[in-house]
């Protein structure tokens, strides 16, 4: 999930427009090809804030298999507490459907951030650590421990740098290790100061200590911000 403090932009720049719309279609073009297995996450969000606190609900929905097939799509739901302008308490729970079975995930995160620059071009760091807990409706129940760093930056009133690495500890009966790393580097479009764009490429790696195979994919969600006053300036990050 992207997180932004936004501004009351106005204007255009087309030039960095240009650039980002043939990244995109450059991208989708890779993805087409037949020896790749390209994923997509695509949803919408939905968030506000108030002081010291930040709500936000998500649906996604997720292909895979060139984007021909279903993998799975999820709601979730998060609070994150902001005691400081550098901590953020974060616990969620997310409810997924899969093709065979369904799945609960509430989860605990703390992040750390740091913010600099001036004006509007503010630059950020997040250090993301999260426990989470998927319970199957099959009965099986996996635990998993994250670690994820986020760097973005403001390029323009219309746009926004993100990227960011993390990988995935998980314990289970079936597997026990580190289940995927995962990258991205995109960017956020900014329509105005209620609606925005994320689109980001990623790449994951699967099973890296096993058998190592890679899975590129796209980041396309929606952003609706209804109301922002919030004390502290909120964490950037992407669900992925």
């Amino acid at each position: 999930m992207m997180e932004w403090e936004m501004f009351n932009w106005n204007g255009r720049n087309s030039f960095r427009s240009v650039i980002f719309i043939s990244v995109l279609f450059i991208f989708s073009t890779v993805l087409s090809a037949q020896n790749v297995e390209g994923q997509l996450f695509s949803g919408i969000r939905v968030s506000q804030s108030h002081k010291y606190w930040r709500f936000s609900g998500e649906y996604q929905i997720r292909l895979n298999n060139n984007l021909r097939s279903l993998d799975n799509h999820f709601l979730e739901f998060t609070a994150p507490y902001m005691p400081t302008k550098n901590w953020e308490i974060v616990p969620d729970f997310r409810a997924t459907m899969y093709p065979d079975k369904f799945e609960f995930r509430p989860g605990i995160g703390v992040l750390y951030k740091s913010s600099w620059g001036e004006k509007i071009y503010i630059k950020q760091l997040v250090n993301q650590l999260k426990w989470q807990t998927d319970i199957e409706s099959t009965g099986i129940i996996k635990h998993g421990l994250r670690y994820a760093l986020f760097y973005s930056q403001v390029l323009s009133k219309k746009l926004m740098f993100s990227s960011g690495i993390g990988v995935l500890y998980r314990w289970s009966d079936n597997f026990n290790g580190i289940q995927f790393i995962r990258m991205i580097a995109g960017f956020v479009y900014i329509f105005d100061s209620k609606f925005s764009l994320t689109l980001t490429p990623y790449l994951g790696l699967e099973d890296p200590l096993q058998s190592l195979y890679y899975t590129p994919g796209f980041i396309l969600v929606a952003n609706i911000r209804l109301k922002g006053d919030s004390k502290y300036l909120a964490a950037r990050y992407v669900t992925f």
